[in-house]
């Protein structure tokens, strides 16, 4: 390369090895890289080639940030941003420059802690280089807003971007998957996962084997250190320590000195050795005044007041006390404003941030208007189906009115009505008041309990359950105590558990009038109430003639009330289900015996479960 510079004579092109040369040297010597930069400048200014007169600026500006010169790096970025702002250029070439311009700016302010700038960068250029699909690029801005995030102790999006830049490199097997490792491990570590960190850390040993980089393998140097000093296995730290040392020197990275320093004074203040832990104390002290960097500097004066106190010089700790508390102030701030940060920043509004893309006037009048018509037309469409479903609903209650009215005149059956009647008229005759005044007080009861339930489209079981025990004693009373029945509820059955008004009765009398009164002996009816999930399940069950047996002797009469009053409750039970939109099963089963032989009836109504509200 240095062979090609001395023939080249055309200054564009000068400049432009000469910043190759720069480049290379960003690993290993940044005072090189520093010299051949200005050397660029000065022949593509004169030259007038913008493109490398802004590489140089960024080359300048990238020695000054491995050298820890933050300012004097910020200002050559400002310069280069500046540059292609006034370019006004959409060239790729310029996209991938500004995007690392953004991306440098980012660590710098990482570095000095201003970490709402960092971010606000670093996704500058990561929207950049996902909109030029640069995985390159990618893979380590990625890392650089894990490292903000990390230093804002906000591990869970640190580790987020830590494992996708992680992912990007292992795809593209790049140079940099070292330094992933790396950080990756230092956020388990945090996590208190050391066992996972130490994979990672084993892997970023073995990348930067095949890809070195003195800078960052000082920086895992540090971090495995921090593992054993964990396990308490503290040579094993030490050594590595003194290799992150030796890396950090060659590169001139104080930043990473002053933390290698001060975990070697606090290893060896662990093991009582103070003039070697003071000594690494004052190194990491200095180095992190002179860079600026609170965090170190607290942690630097504890340490030394400590040392101090522990040899008994008891003015020199207090000194350090002293500073320790006025720096402490100052990282106060410092922490107050990363939890600042923490709690604006979202996650998903700086995905769309980034995501975002610029649309013209024309577009976005098109796609409003667009929406616009679609909202109308489903406005319309919900409008249009609301009203039917509201007509339909209208239609539903109506019917189910008309069928209630219907049940209520079907139940109070004229011969129903006059033989209770004509049964408390024989109680009087024969003197028997006491009779007459109990049968009586129950078809009064049922009377008015009918008319009440006539009001209402629900009732609770138990007001049901008390109307079927009064029209059944009145059944005995009318039939000459020809039956026996029982009503039963399941425990679990909710009290204000509700069922439609006026609806069970009609099978009720069914079994009645045609099961149990043409039976030979006594006859039994069974009435159970029980729930199943969201079902409410009512069961009538009597030991009467059957179905069949039933039919036949009803072939020759005519008994329009009951033939009603089935058809009206068959209505019923359709507009309910229709209504609820829930299913209503009904099942009428005869009862077999032994030859086959019927021995009853069994109705079994299943409702959806619902509930009396206040």
């Amino acid at each position: 390369m240095v062979i090609i510079l001395n023939r080249t004579t055309d200054l564009s092109k000068r400049a432009e090895v000469l910043n190759k040369i720069s480049d290379s040297y960003k690993t290993s010597d940044p005072d090189a890289m520093q010299k051949f930069a200005h050397e660029a400048l000065q022949s593509a200014k004169n030259a007038n080639n913008v493109k490398e007169e802004i590489l140089a600026l960024q080359n300048l500006g990238t020695s000054n940030i491995i050298r820890g010169n933050y300012d004097q790096a910020l200002s050559y970025f400002d310069q280069t941003e500046q540059e292609i702002s006034n370019l006004n250029h959409t060239d790729q070439n310029m996209q991938e420059m500004l995007a690392k311009t953004f991306g440098s700016k980012g660590i710098i302010y990482s570095e000095q802690n201003n970490y709402s700038q960092a971010l606000h960068n670093d996704f500058k250029a990561m929207k950049l280089y996902e909109s030029s699909q640069n995985e390159v690029q990618l893979s380590k801005i990625y890392n650089n807003i894990g490292v903000i995030y990390h230093s804002i102790d906000d591990d869970e999006k640190a580790l987020h971007y830590f494992l996708k830049s992680y992912a990007v490199q292992k795809k593209i097997k790049a140079a940099s998957l070292g330094v992933s490792c790396s950080n990756i491990g230092s956020i388990y570590l945090d996590k208190n996962l050391p066992q996972k960190a130490k994979i990672f850390f084993d892997e970023g040993l073995s990348e930067f084997q095949k890809n070195p980089n003195p800078r960052e393998q000082g920086e895992l140097y540090n971090n495995i250190a921090q593992y054993f000093i964990i396990k308490k296995q503290f040579e094993p730290a030490k050594e590595y320590l003194f290799k992150a040392e030796q890396a950090f020197k060659s590169t001139e990275d104080r930043f990473g000195l002053s933390n290698t320093y001060l975990f070697l004074g606090k290893i060896y203040y662990s093991e009582n050795k103070l003039d070697e832990s003071l000594e690494f104390a004052n190194k990491s002290l200095t180095i992190s005044k002179e860079l600026d960097l609170p965090e170190t500097t607290v942690k630097s004066e504890e340490l030394l007041s400590q040392i101090f106190d522990k040899k008994g010089n008891k003015e020199q700790a207090l000194v350090h006390l002293k500073n320790y508390s006025a720096e402490s102030k100052k990282l106060l701030k410092i922490e107050n404003a990363k939890e600042r940060i923490k709690t604006e920043l979202d996650f998903e509004s700086e995905k769309q941030q980034i995501e975002q893309k610029e649309k013209t006037n024309r577009e976005k009048i098109k796609w409003y208007f667009g929406l616009l018509l679609l909202i109308i037309m489903l406005a319309g469409m919900y409008f249009f189906f609301r009203n039917k479903e509201r007509e339909k609903t209208i239609l539903l209650q109506k019917q189910l009115t008309e069928f209630q009215h219907k049940a209520l005149h079907l139940q109070m059956n004229p011969h129903f009505v006059f033989n209770c009647l004509a049964a408390i008229s024989s109680f009087i005759m024969q003197n028997d008041k006491e009779e007459a005044i109990k049968y009586l007080a129950k078809f009064s009861k049922l009377m008015r309990l009918t008319l009440d339930f006539s009001k209402e489209s629900l009732i609770t079981i138990d007001k049901e359950i008390e109307s079927l025990k009064n029209y059944l004693e009145l059944e005995q009373l009318r039939f000459n105590q020809k039956f026996d029945f029982t009503i039963t509820k399941d425990p679990l059955i909710e009290d204000d558990t509700a069922l439609p008004s006026l609806l069970l009765q009609p099978y009720i009398e069914n079994s009645v009038i045609h099961g149990v009164v043409p039976k030979e002996g006594k006859g039994f009816i069974q009435i159970k109430f029980s729930q199943t999930g969201e079902s409410l399940i009512c069961e009538i069950t009597d030991n009467g003639i059957g179905i069949e047996t039933s039919k036949k002797l009803k072939e020759n009469l005519v008994n329009v009330h009951k033939s009603m009053a089935m058809e009206i409750s068959q209505k019923r039970l359709e507009t309910l289900e229709e209504f609820e939109k829930k299913k209503v099963n009904l099942t009428v089963t005869e009862i077999k015996g032994e030859n086959n032989t019927p021995e009853g009836t069994k109705v079994v109504l299943e409702l959806p479960l619902e509930y009396i509200k206040d």
